[in-house]
């Protein structure tokens, strides 16, 4: 359904009825913009799971780019 007839269809409403659609669509643009400004402070598991260390066959921490590295070049000789 495109807006414009969508639009057309709620202004045949009466107008207690479009107050109420309004209002709730704008308290579900505002919950989305929320939660998208919670969600830029937090990092991606992706990042966060290249960034940790631990103890692999080792006494100095690697990172897991570092075991992926030294696992391909055991499997693969790269």
């Amino acid at each position: 359904m495109s807006f414009a007839l969508l639009e057309k269809q709620v202004q045949s409403l009466p107008q207690e009825l479009q107050n109420s659609i309004e209002m709730y669509a704008l308290f579900v643009i505002n919950q989305f913009k929320n939660a998208s400004k919670k969600n830029e402070k937090k990092r991606s598991a992706s990042e966060i799971i290249e960034n940790l260390t631990g103890i692999l066959e080792e006494h100095a921490p690697l990172t897991m780019k570092e075991v992926r590295a030294e696992r391909l070049k055991e499997r693969y000789g790269v």
